[in-house]
């Protein structure tokens, strides 16, 4: 299907970025801006404030909090990041987390074309993507990063989902 093309060739692209990247410097410690984007294949789904915190070595926490007229929502991931030598600032990264929200009475649901009362949803996701810290080529702190992966509804949320989304953040140090 098409989706298995799609998923294939992300994984090939990933795996040849591994291939092709040796050692590891993050051009920053934390970030902070804003990420909009497609979280379960709904879209703009996912957009809102953007936290990225580097805790050790490659390893990174990075938080999104957001909504809209009828929902709050925040996304947690936990995220592997290694450099792409090529270019200076660029790196790719992989991760793992989850998706919390709430929403208000008379929610509309323009996949399932369904109007709920007020819940709660919970789900998981996985992100693979690439990370451009343009500091160290401009002297500019911002970072901008795009990414891409499936979201799995595990409560009141659509079974299965692909989501994209991108963010600018201004680097703190």
């Amino acid at each position: 299907t098409k989706m298995d093309k799609v998923i294939t060739n992300l994984i090939t692209v990933l795996i040849s970025i591994l291939l092709t990247t040796t050692g590891f410097s993050q051009s920053y410690k934390t970030a902070i801006g804003l990420k909009g984007g497609s979280i379960g294949g709904l879209a703009f789904g996912g957009g809102g404030v953007n936290l990225k915190h580097f805790i050790g070595g490659k390893n990174a926490l990075e938080f999104t909090v957001g909504g809209g007229i009828n929902h709050i929502r925040g996304q947690a991931l936990y995220e592997w990041q290694n450099n792409i030598n090529a270019v200076e600032g660029l790196s790719w990264y992989i991760g793992a987390g989850g998706t919390v929200g709430a929403w208000g009475s008379n929610h509309y649901h323009p996949v399932r074309d369904v109007y709920y009362d007020r819940g709660f949803y919970l789900g998981a996701n996985a992100v693979g993507g690439v990370d451009w810290s343009i500091e160290p080529l401009t002297s500019v702190p911002l970072d901008f990063a795009v990414d891409m992966g499936p979201y799995i509804g595990l409560i009141n949320s659509n079974k299965f989902g692909w989501g994209g989304a991108f963010a600018v953040r201004y680097i703190l140090k």
